[in-house]
């Protein structure tokens, strides 16, 4: 499964924590047309039309969310970067 491409939330949307980059995505809804919008600690995902939050990014995860919720979450299973 791959990771939603920026701009899009398609149905094939799970969560994730990539340690790496020490960010965890967590969708809570869908659309095929986002807005990110950057606020203190990550971005949150608006559907561009309704204006629904479809999805937050924490950055710095690790020191903002509980390690085992982090545990629990699965790696990304391709290659992607954070948007700025």
């Amino acid at each position: 499964m791959n990771a939603p491409a920026r701009g899009t939330l398609g149905l094939r949307m799970y969560a994730y924590y990539d340690a790496d980059a020490d960010i965890a995505w967590l969708p809570t809804g869908e659309s095929d047309d986002v807005v990110s919008e950057r606020v203190p600690g990550g971005l949150q995902e608006y559907d561009r039309t309704t204006h629904t939050l479809v999805a937050i990014e924490v950055w710095d995860a690790s020191t903002r969310l509980p390690r085992t919720l982090l545990e629990a979450l699965p790696a990304p299973s391709s290659p992607h970067t954070a948007a700025a």
